[in-house]
């Protein structure tokens, strides 16, 4: 268990996440002047792309390693690489509601959704394309959004919940359904030694 900690460098994951939910309630708020494609404006905000980090950090430490090596591993390092990105997950989302209940900022809400939904992102594309497209496709993301995730009133598309304000249980709802979904389907992928194992 400590190579693979040391191997996931939990760490620095440790500290992505306290300085992007640091950042994100300073500077959330903080409009990024992005061109929308749509020719819509709406406020996309650092907090929606600062967001996207914890969950590129979580995939550099799955890529880090030779993932051939753990491909013949007898350790259940997919299931451990699912439960490190839930714990993530929940700790960040734990730590943002009381950083709401003390200070009050709706930012401290949309960053534990926002991480906890780019992890959740993160770990179900990394089931099936593995951890470095994973984390390409995840930065990719928060862009595609700002650029076509609005309405023409320049509200936030149903669709585009990363940028729905804190109170959108549509925003929750999906971040828990995700987030469980990428959790699962890590779980339950098998290295290639263990699909031999079962023909």
């Amino acid at each position: 268990m400590t190579w693979w900690m040391k191997a996931r460098a939990v760490q620095r994951l440790a500290a992505a996440v306290v300085l992007t939910i640091a950042l994100g309630i300073l500077l959330g708020d903080t409009a990024l002047p992005i061109p929308i494609l749509t020719g819509q404006s709406g406020a996309f905000l650092a907090g929606h792309l600062l967001t996207v980090i914890p969950a590129v950090v979580l995939m550099s430490g799955q890529e880090r390693t030779d993932r051939r090596i753990e491909a013949t591993a007898t350790r259940p390092v997919n299931r451990w690489d699912a439960c490190l990105g839930g714990a993530a997950a929940l700790i960040v989302t734990a730590a943002s509601g009381l950083l709401y209940l003390g200070l009050g900022s709706d930012m401290a809400v949309v960053s534990g959704r926002n991480i906890a939904a780019y992890i959740g992102i993160a770990l179900f594309l990394a089931a099936f394309l593995g951890p470095r497209i994973s984390a390409f496709l995840t930065t990719l993301l928060p862009l595609g959004l700002a650029h076509t995730g609005w309405t023409p009133s320049g509200k936030a598309e149903f669709w585009a919940w990363l940028l729905h304000e804190a109170n959108s249980i549509t925003a929750i709802a999906a971040t828990v359904a995700i987030l469980g979904a990428g959790c699962v389907s890590l779980w339950l992928r098998r290295n290639p030694i263990q699909r031999k194992a079962l023909r």
